[in-house]
C-alpha cells in the first residue's frame, strides 16, 4: 500500500497507549513517517499534552489513542479534546466491541475506530483519509472565510444585488435601497431589468440576456431609474453562480457608481456640440460675407481696372510695409543708443550724486570746524582785547613811573646845584 509521505512529514501525531509493547512497536513505525510523534500512557498526561501544544507550531494534526486508557479512558479525552478543537481526526483503538461506547464516541464526532490486534497499515490508510479531509475542510472553511470578507467588503463600496434563473431578484444590500429610493420589500421578487433606466439601449440588454444564459461573465454600463425618477450610473458585472451539478442556479450583480464621471462625460460632450454648432454657424456667416462680396465684384463692369489697382496698391503697401520694417529698425536703434546713453548719464549721474554726497559730508564736517575755529578766534580775541588793556595800563602806570623819575632826577641835580 502506497502512502503519502509527503503528507505525513508536515504532520505531527499524538499516540496514547499504555500497553508498552504495542506502543513501542507501533512508534517506531510513526517516527519514520510523521514530522514529530507525542507519546502518551493516559487520558490525564495527553489532555496535558493536546491543550499545551494546541497554540503553537508543534500543534497535534491526529490523534491516536487506546480506550481503556488510566486517569481519563479514551472516551472522556476525546469529550475534553473536542471541547478544545471539533475537528482534529480523533482515532480509536480498542478491544471493546460494547454499542453504547461505540454510539457515544461516534456522538462525540470520532473520526474512526479499530479493535485489536490492529493492522497497522489500515490505520495509516486511515490516518491519510481523515488529514486529507482535515485539509480539504480548511481550505473550504478559508476559502468561505474569504468570500464573506470579500462580499463583507463590496458591501461597503458596491452596490450589490442577486437575481434567480427567472431573473427574479432574491437579495440586495442596502447601498442599493438608499441609491434606489426603493424599499426592500418593493424589490425582491421583481424583475432586476425593472430597476433599469428606460433608455438603455436595447440591444445592450439582449446581449446580456444572451450571455448570462451561456453562463457566462457580463461587464457593463448600467443606467439606473430610482423611485422618484433620478438617475445613477454603475460600472455593472454580474457573476453567475452553479450548483454541485455545474447547473446555474443564481446570479450576482456586483456595481461601482460612476454617475460622477458619467455626468463629466455628458458635460463634456455638450461643450463639443456646442463648440460645433458655434463652428458650423461662423462658417455659415463667413461663407455668406464671402457670397456677397463675390456677387459684388461680379456686379463690377470695371472689374479688371479693380483688380489691377488692388495689384497696385497691394504692391504699394508692401514698399510701405518693407519701409515701415526699416524705420521700426532704426527706430530701435536709435532706442537701443538712447538706451545705452540713459544708461551711461544714469551711471554718471550716480556717481555725480556720490560725490555730491561726499561734498555735503565733507562742508559738513567743514562748517563744523570753521564754527569751532570762529568760537576758538572769538574767544583769543576777547583774551587778546583784555590783554591789551591790562597793557594800556600799565603802559600807563609806566609812563607815570617815568615822569615821577624824572621829576626826582630833577629835584636831585637842583639840590646838588
Amino acid at each position: 500500500m502506497k502512502l503519502n509521505k509527503e503528507l505525513f512529514k508536515k504532520l505531527n501525531i499524538l499516540y496514547v497507549e499504555n500497553d508498552g509493547k504495542i506502543k513501542e512497536s507501533f512508534s517506531d513505525t510513526l517516527n519514520k513517517l510523521f514530522n514529530k510523534v507525542f507519546l502518551c500512557s493516559d487520558g490525564l498526561d495527553a489532555l496535558d499534552k493536546f491543550t499545551q501544544l494546541n497554540d503553537t507550531s508543534e500543534k497535534i494534526d491526529v490523534i491516536l489513542s487506546e480506550y481503556s486508557i488510566s486517569s481519563l479512558n479514551g472516551l472522556k479525552l476525546l469529550f475534553k479534546i473536542r471541547d478544545i478543537n471539533k475537528n482534529v481526526p480523533f482515532i480509536f483503538i480498542t478491544q471493546e466491541t460494547d454499542v453504547d461506547l461505540l454510539l457515544n464516541s461516534l456522538r462525540y464526532d470520532v473520526t474512526d475506530y479499530f479493535f485489536k490486534p490492529i493492522n497497522e497499515n489500515e490505520i495509516l490508510k486511515k490516518i491519510e483519509e481523515a488529514c486529507i479531509a482535515r485539509q480539504y475542510e480548511d481550505e473550504i472553511l478559508n476559502y468561505q472565510n474569504e468570500i464573506e470578507d470579500y462580499f463583507e467588503l463590496i458591501n461597503k463600496v458596491a452596490i450589490l444585488y442577486i437575481f434567480d434563473t427567472n431573473k427574479k431578484m432574491i437579495y440586495v444590500n442596502d447601498f442599493f435601497i438608499e441609491l434606489s429610493k426603493y424599499d426592500k420589500d418593493d424589490i425582491l421578487g421583481q424583475d432586476y431589468r425593472s430597476f433599469f433606466h428606460y433608455e438603455m439601449p436595447k440591444p445592450i440588454i439582449k446581449e446580456q440576456s444572451l450571455i448570462l444564459e451561456n453562463a457566462k461573465k457580463w461587464q457593463g454600463k448600467i443606467k439606473y431609474l430610482t423611485s422618484i425618477d433620478s438617475l445613477f450610473y454603475t460600472n455593472c458585472r454580474i457573476i453567475p453562480v452553479f450548483d454541485e451539478n455545474k447547473e446555474i442556479k443564481k446570479y450576482v450583480s456586483i456595481n461601482f457608481l460612476t454617475t460622477k464621471e458619467e455626468n463629466e462625460k455628458r458635460e463634456f460632450k455638450k461643450r463639443v456640440h456646442f463648440d460645433l454648432q458655434e463652428t458650423k454657424r461662423i462658417y455659415t456667416v463667413a461663407q455668406r460675407k464671402i457670397d456677397e462680396l463675390t456677387n459684388i465684384l461680379s456686379s463690377c463692369t470695371d472689374y479688371d481696372e479693380f483688380k489691377e489697382s488692388l495689384k497696385k496698391e497691394q504692391t504699394q503697401n508692401q514698399e510701405y510695409f518693407f519701409k515701415l520694417e526699416e524705420l521700426e529698425k532704426k527706430v530701435k536703434n536709435v532706442k537701443d543708443k538712447y538706451d545705452l546713453l540713459t544708461v551711461g548719464i544714469n551711471k554718471k549721474i550716480s556717481q555725480i550724486s556720490l560725490m555730491i554726497n561726499e561734498m555735503k559730508s565733507v562742508e559738513e564736517k567743514t562748517n563744523k570746524k570753521i564754527i569751532t575755529v570762529t568760537d576758538d578766534i572769538k574767544a583769543k580775541d576777547f583774551l587778546i582785547t583784555r590783554i591789551e588793556k591790562e597793557i594800556g595800563i600799565k603802559g600807563s602806570k609806566i609812563s607815570d613811573l617815568e615822569d615821577v623819575l624824572e621829576y626826582r632826577k630833577t629835584q636831585i641835580k637842583k639840590k646838588k646845584a
